[in-house]
């Protein structure tokens, strides 16, 4: 499994923004958020994505979409106490991701994946992640479609790169309560407007380390969703 205008704040507080705002919040099952379980359902409302259509660089799942793996990222150690990622690995090669704070649900996105990149070997892995990397750069161009970087310091030259967040993912595949594996990931949000909406379609970029000897570069195109626009049973 692959399992994942910019203002003038710092990269600890840009990235932890734009995981959190959006949705007001709401509570959250016991264990995983809005009653999402293994093996469960996922339903999303369309018609955001019909009224839209080719504006998006990616199709909506056809619906319903199963669970079939959760992942779980802590943000304690980025200064985020009691804040959580929950992502919901589906069917067609996609992922929900739940922001939560204290057990309160305050953004919901979908993401759909987009060609992967792997590296030939370890090098070339490291070499998405070193100072100066495509990953990180102000600018990330995919489909002839160009996304500016959301994490980091404002853009005031082509040349300003900014180091990719490191998170800690542990998956889940049989067992809710014991992870299955983890991995590693430095991953980069970008973002661009979608023309005639207050939408906005997001990218994040992860350079994930599963292990010495996998890896690979995930591009995953993705929205906000409402909490009315999906039911998780």
């Amino acid at each position: 499994m692959r399992l994942r205008p910019a203002c003038g704040r710092t990269a600890e507080m840009s990235w932890r923004d734009t995981l959190f705002g959006g949705n007001s919040a709401a509570p959250s099952a016991p264990r995983f958020p809005l009653g999402a379980r293994l093996g469960g359902a996922v339903t999303i409302d369309e018609t955001p994505f019909k009224i839209l259509g080719a504006q998006f660089g990616f199709a909506c799942p056809s619906n319903p979409q199963m669970i079939e793996a959760i992942g779980e990222i802590d943000l304690d150690e980025h200064g985020a106490a009691g804040s959580k990622l929950t992502r919901l690995y589906l069917t067609d090669d996609a992922f929900i991701q739940i922001s939560t704070t204290n057990g309160q649900v305050m953004d919901v996105k979908l993401f759909v994946y987009d060609d992967t990149i792997n590296p030939t070997n370890q090098a070339d892995f490291q070499a998405w992640v070193q100072g100066g990397s495509r990953l990180g750069q102000p600018y990330y161009e995919l489909d002839e479609r160009r996304y500016e970087r959301r994490w980091g310091d404002s853009v005031t030259g082509e040349s300003l790169w900014a180091p990719p967040i490191v998170f800690e993912e542990r998956v889940y595949k049989t067992n809710p309560s014991k992870s299955d594996y983890g991995l590693t990931l430095y991953s980069m949000l970008y973002e661009r407007d979608i023309e005639g909406s207050e939408r906005t379609e997001v990218l994040v970029v992860a350079a994930e380390d599963s292990g010495p000897n996998d890896f690979c570069i995930s591009q995953a195109l993705g929205t906000t969703l409402r909490l009315d626009d999906l039911e998780i049973t």
